[in-house]
């Protein structure tokens, strides 16, 4: 039996630990916490440093960032800023770069479409001030780029993917039932679509060098009423089709009904065999862009898939990604 001398024995016991465990996690916090407090402060030299990183981002030229006469810290910064670049999209990439807990960004505009100051302070001292100015004498380097998007039947997993896809761009379809029933979603998604000829399977849309040109015009018939929408057709001109027999009589026919028709090796195809070189492949055909350039790229499923962060990157420095028609014609 349980004395009373045990039972207040054990409530000693248990009180005195309590209160060893309220001292510990008092001490532990106050631990933490002035870590953290030392971990939250950076100095000016990496703000400074970060801050022109988020610039750099946006395609703002070195020159461009002038550091005004004065004490080091804070450091003092006068920016000239392109007209094309809203002041919106520079306070966007300032939060993307750097961690809240650590800098905080003040701005105030001056001047609507003239001129906004920023203070960026960490550990409770402004450590950056920089006057943002707009200059029209100043350009970023802008081009414009669209996506024709190599999907096969075999790529249908992908096809959700594409259609929830945010950017512009045109599917390429093989002409085929499965192509068929794809285009009425790609409508639907305000998608575009291309329709691209090779060596076709299904034997109602099939074009052969073997056929006569009736039947070749019956095929032709089939996938001009099967895919009317088209913005234009793409030919293989690396392919049978692409010869004496078939070519005539195909252009022949799409010229009859105002469709253009254009020859693949007219566009660069982006496409990697390697799926680590995808990115490298992109920065490059972007970075040899000439300023004001259209440009338009064939590309598979999945680099073009994959290559999100990069056209993201792109959009940044002022390249506009959108559908090809609005390039071509």
């Amino acid at each position: 039996m349980i004395t009373s001398f045990d039972q207040k024995k054990i409530i000693n016991i248990l009180f005195i630990a309590a209160v060893v465990i309220l001292v510990v996690n008092l001490v532990l916090n106050k631990f933490f916490l002035d870590n953290n407090e030392k971990n939250i402060e950076l100095t000016t030299a990496e703000i400074d440093s970060t801050f022109r990183l988020a610039l750099f981002n946006l395609g703002i030229h070195e020159e461009w960032i002038k550091k005004q006469k004065g004490n080091e810290n804070p450091v003092n910064l006068s920016v000239r800023i392109p007209n094309d670049l809203p002041i919106v999209l520079v306070l966007q990439e300032m939060n993307n770069v750097f961690d809240t807990n650590e800098v905080k960004i003040n701005s105030v505009e001056k001047k609507i479409g003239g001129s906004t100051s920023l203070k960026l302070i960490s550990g409770k001292e402004v450590r950056l001030n920089a006057n943002l100015v707009y200059n029209d004498k100043i350009r970023r380097k802008t081009a414009r780029v669209g996506f024709i998007v190599n999907r096969t039947d075999i790529d249908t997993e992908y096809d959700s993917l594409l259609l929830e896809y945010p950017e512009q761009f045109a599917i390429m379809l093989i002409p085929s039932e499965n192509s068929a029933k794809f285009v009425k979603k790609i409508l639907k998604n305000g998608k575009e679509y291309i329709v691209y000829l090779n060596e076709i399977d299904e034997l109602k849309y099939k074009l052969s060098d073997n056929y006569s040109p009736i039947r070749l015009k019956n095929s032709i018939r089939e996938i001009v009423g099967t895919f009317p929408q088209a913005v234009f057709f793409l030919i293989d001109d690396k392919s049978s089709l692409y010869n004496l027999n078939v070519y005539p009589l195909l252009k022949e026919e799409l010229e009859k009904r105002k469709i253009r028709l254009i020859e693949e090796s007219s566009f660069k195809n982006l496409t990697s065999l390697e799926k680590e070189n995808s990115f490298e492949i992109f920065n490059n055909a972007l970075d040899n862009l000439n300023w004001g350039e259209d440009k338009v790229y064939i590309i598979s499923a999945e680099d073009f898939l994959s290559l999100n962060p990069e056209i993201i990157k792109y959009r940044k420095l002022g390249y506009r990604f959108t559908n090809p028609s609005a390039l071509l014609f």
